[in-house]
């Protein structure tokens, strides 16, 4: 009996080992599949941060330079009013002067 159990493994033995070997090439190919679509998972998320970067800095440099245009308008209009309001004293004091004499 022991020797029919030994001889039977020992048959049995190539089948399995031939077995495990083909599960290995299977887990091989899963694996790699895995990697394959995690790198390129990787690919597409570098991507879209470049994207929103972009996006970003774009919109930071249009805020900025709007932003630097209406100071300068704000400037302008500043020193605009600031000299009709001179003018305006001028012509006060001229009238003035013109009324009293």
């Amino acid at each position: 009996m022991k020797w029919v159990l030994i001889v039977a493994l020992l048959v049995a033995l190539p089948a399995l080992a031939d077995w495990r070997w083909e599960a290995r090439g299977e887990v091989r190919t899963a694996m790699a599949e895995a990697r394959r679509a995690r790198a390129e998972a990787r690919r597409e998320m570098a991507q879209a941060r470049r994207d929103m970067r972009r996006e970003l800095c774009s919109a930071h440099r249009e805020w900025h330079s709007d932003f630097r245009r209406s100071q300068t308008d704000w400037a302008r209009e500043m020193r605009q009013a600031r000299e009709e309001v001179r003018r305006d004293m001028r012509q006060v004091r001229e009238d003035l002067r013109q009324a009293f004499r």
